[in-house]
């Protein structure tokens, strides 16, 4: 069951990369910021907590550097801004709980946060009529 659980999440996971690199082929900014959660979130996620305790200030970083640059006009809105900020403010508390030697719970507790976030993103990236295709 377990084997079955995680080539489920690998596909999930290849899947939305591959999406995610293309519909943000033009945001190179949140390109990076994906990849960087990508390989701190999913491993917190399997009880491994040394890529984010080691990555959260690259990913806060990656936070700065999205919300510095320019947002690619087709995403370009207040909800998306508002979001894009949230996420720094969220990159910014997991960095702070690392470096408070927080328990892993509580730093995973805000990284699902950050997470979440993102795919809020993702959502308002998604063409009209895109969700009823994956479904």
């Amino acid at each position: 069951m377990k084997r079955v659980l995680i080539l489920v999440i690998a596909i999930i996971g290849a899947v939305a990369t591959s999406w995610g690199q293309g519909r943000f082929a033009n945001w190179p900014e949140m390109q990076t910021f994906h990849s960087t959660l990508s390989q701190t979130f999913h491993p917190a996620e399997e009880g491994d907590l040394k890529p984010i305790r080691s990555r959260s200030l690259e990913l806060l970083g990656n936070a700065k550097q999205l919300n510095a640059a320019p947002i690619p006009a087709e995403f370009d809105n207040a909800k998306m801004r508002n979001t894009l900020k949230r996420m720094e403010r969220e990159a910014d508390k997991v960095n702070a709980l690392v470096v408070l030697q927080e328990q892993n719970s509580t730093i995973m507790k805000h990284l699902k946060v950050l997470h979440n976030s993102f795919h809020e993103v993702v959502g308002m990236c998604k063409k009209e009529g895109e969700e009823k295709k994956e479904q």
